[in-house]
């Protein structure tokens, strides 16, 4: 059977904790901050999950002010490896510097590629 159209497929890892030295106060970046993370990838050409996860874990390795900054950094690895047609990054502080009632604060990043 023969289909007709474009064939996209969207890879990714969802929720994966990682300790990010990460925020506006300077204990956050020098102890860093718990954030639960998830990526996803819609790419025409092969994705492979342990490249990203190694990747996750690089670019996480450095210090960031904001969440915004970290994200950019990986959205422009992202486009770098593998030439995406779109990238979904959604990062979630668990942890704040201040007493807080909720589950979790965060930035949620879309990257589309322009037609």
């Amino acid at each position: 059977m023969q289909r007709r159209g474009k064939l996209r497929r969207t890879v990714f890892i969802e929720g994966l904790k990682l300790h990010l030295k990460c925020g506006v106060y300077p204990e956050e970046r020098k102890l860093g901050v718990e954030v639960e993370l998830t990526v996803e990838i819609t790419a025409e050409t092969f994705v492979d999950y342990e490249e990203l996860h190694s990747t996750l874990i690089q670019v996480s390795s450095g210090t960031f002010t904001y969440i915004e900054e970290f994200q950019d950094i990986l959205l422009n690895t992202i486009l770098e490896k593998w030439n995406p047609e779109s990238v979904r990054i959604k990062t979630v502080k668990l942890s704040m510097p201040f007493q807080n009632s909720f589950k979790g604060a965060g930035v949620e990043l879309l990257w589309e590629r322009e037609k």
